[in-house]
């Protein structure tokens, strides 16, 4: 019985712990991130990990959560900041005239894809505190 017992709790201490689940909030920001890799990472850097691409006079994410007080108010309205509406646009707005130049290769976001990169912003600004 002992023997039993002892096995027992054996495979309940060693039992893989399940991952504990992503917050809403996370799993918000592991969205924004992944869209910040494939729209704003032609030109910004986006993550610690990129930190060799993007182009050199655009600023990165991390600088501009970490050095910039109105960092919030850019991200939260970086769709009408230039050079961003000659990239983008909302899904439900009419697209770009055919003979505008290649290299303004568009970007179709929803308001949704909005939030999740905000909440990838705040997710980066939470880690530089």
């Amino acid at each position: 019985m002992r023997t039993l017992i002892v096995a027992c709790l054996h495979s309940v201490l060693l039992a893989p712990v399940p991952a504990a689940a992503q917050s809403p909030d996370e799993t918000l920001a592991q969205r924004g991130k992944a869209l910040s890799q494939l729209h704003c990472a032609r030109c910004h850097v986006v993550t610690p990990e990129n930190r060799m691409t993007g182009i050199s006079s655009t600023p990165s994410f991390m600088i501009m959560v970490s050095a910039l007080e109105d960092w919030h108010d850019r991200f939260a309205t970086f769709l009408a900041r230039r050079p961003h509406p000659a990239h983008l646009r909302f899904e439900n707005e009419p697209p770009r005239p055919q003979d505008s130049p290649a290299t303004l290769a568009e970007v179709i976001l929803t308001q949704d894809d909005i939030e999740a990169i905000l909440a990838y912003a705040e997710s980066l600004a939470a880690a530089a505190r």
